[in-house]
């Protein structure tokens, strides 16, 4: 398994642990939570799960920076289930009363996702982890029902409704991980986010704030919001994993894009591939486009789409009926689709942070991934910023870009986001229907499910 370089700083840093028998020796890891672990696949522990857990099982505040796929969501499930030892309902304790782990995550298939690994690990027994959502709110909302639940693992906004309605209390979550802690404690998330950590008031409790990127103004909130926190930054500091190999396409204009994404898509390739565009309609407009081009088996998934249709498209991804999958960035965050194998950006990602979640969606879990970027005349003033990020990483650059004038952060600001139109073919106004009807019609001959 690939080791990646690990920085740890903060007092009394507890020492690495190389096998999880290292850390069962050190540490009271319930027998069933043990072997679950090598029942779920996991047999060694990545370079954040050796830095990361003993800082968990030693009960500190912890602040962990490590790239897409290397098992950061196991980093801090294990140490908070060893450390609950059993559910509630086997406690002989009667003090013992509601959730005392509480998990927050910017998405609900990233929420679901962390549901689906904690049920895994405590399989065979009777732990009560809720996915909130419209239907357990409602539940959970009788007392004694809340009484006891071990763990929830919500989005802010809806955890913060139920409990500024007075129907969930946070009083007695002893364990709080932020998961993509640079989106949630971003503008939109930020101020549910604090009123949620407010409202976790048991005096012991353990805090940990996990994500791939933490840009220094958003690191400065997490650990303002930590206790003596240790801090460990995995690899280099927003840099993607090196097991992706990493290109730039120029393409003259944003009309340019779509046939240099179809000569790519004509070539053979290794499916599952993931396409990133700026916006919701994009993405839309993206997927009709390549279905009505007859590439074989696409989907589209973004938060404009019911919560039906983004599961069925996930289920259809896991399951490898979709060869090609076009995103939004905000929704493909930290979900992990098992064996991508290519990302696209299609549209060019405006800041380090979106580059390395992007293509982040690939190479996990020590495979292989590669990542192919459009860029036009327009995202010049972007261009260096990634560029180097790549040069980074350990591959080529062409001169010319490493030699473009980087525009100052006021520069950029004024610059904003670059505007593209809703359709990614202004000459063709695809209509949704068709390209639907065509999609499902070519499903239907190949005998599969629609």
């Amino acid at each position: 398994m690939h080791r990646h370089r690990v920085k740890m700083k903060g007092s009394s840093v507890p020492s690495q642990a190389d096998t999880f028998g290292e850390m069962k020796e050190r540490y009271d890891i319930p027998p069933h939570l043990f072997s679950n672990l090598s029942k779920c696949g996991y047999s060694h522990p990545t370079s954040i799960q050796s830095s990361g857990m003993p800082v968990l099982f030693e009960s500190r505040d912890l602040a962990a920076i490590s790239p897409t796929g290397t098992g950061k969501t196991l980093s801090y499930l294990f140490p908070v289930l060893s450390k609950l030892a059993c559910p509630l309902s086997a406690s002989q304790d009667p003090t013992k009363k509601g959730a005392r782990a509480l998990i927050l995550a910017p998405t609900r298939e990233l929420a679901h996702q962390i549901h689906n690994e904690c049920l895994r690990l405590t399989q065979g027994r009777k732990w009560r982890i809720v996915l909130f959502s419209k239907a357990t709110a409602n539940s959970l909302a009788n007392k004694a029902v809340r009484d006891k639940v071990d763990i929830i693992i919500s989005t802010p906004l809806r955890l913060i409704s139920s409990y500024q309605d007075g129907k969930l209390e946070l009083n007695s979550v002893q364990h709080l991980v932020l998961d993509e802690a640079d989106r949630l404690l971003d503008r939109e998330f930020l101020p549910q986010v604090q009123e949620i950590v407010g409202a976790c008031s048991f005096s012991g409790i353990q805090k940990a704030v996990f994500s791939a990127t933490l840009p220094a103004e958003i690191e400065k909130l997490a650990l303002e919001m930590l206790r003596n926190p240790i801090r460990v930054v995995v690899g280099l500091k927003d840099t993607p994993l090196p097991l992706i190999s990493q290109s730039l396409t120029y393409v003259a204009d944003d009309p340019s894009k779509l046939p240099s994404l179809l000569a790519y898509l004509s070539q053979p390739y290794n499916p599952p591939v993931l396409v990133f565009t700026s916006s919701q309609p994009r993405a839309t407009s993206l997927a009709e486009e390549l279905v009505l081009n007859g590439i074989s088996n696409v989907d589209c998934l973004h938060a404009g789409l019911t919560r039906k249709e983004r599961e069925d498209t996930i289920s259809r991804m896991r399951q490898g009926q979709s060869w090609v999958l076009v995103s939004t960035e905000v929704l493909a965050r930290g979900m992990d689709f098992q064996g991508v194998r290519e990302v696209i950006n299609y549209d060019f990602p405006t800041t380090v942070q979106s580059y390395v979640h992007r293509i982040g969606r690939t190479g996990r879990a020590g495979r292989e991934g590669k990542a192919v970027t459009f860029f036009t005349d327009e995202d010049g003033p972007y261009l260096k910023t990634i560029a180097n990020v790549i040069l980074q990483s350990g591959y080529t650059v062409p001169d010319w870009i490493l030699k473009l004038p980087k525009p100052s952060k006021m520069k950029r600001k004024q610059m904003g986001k670059v505007k593209r139109p809703d359709v990614v073919n202004t000459a063709r106004r695809v209509g949704r229907k068709d390209a639907i009807k065509l999609r499902y019609f070519s499903l239907a001959i190949e005998g599969r499910p629609c």
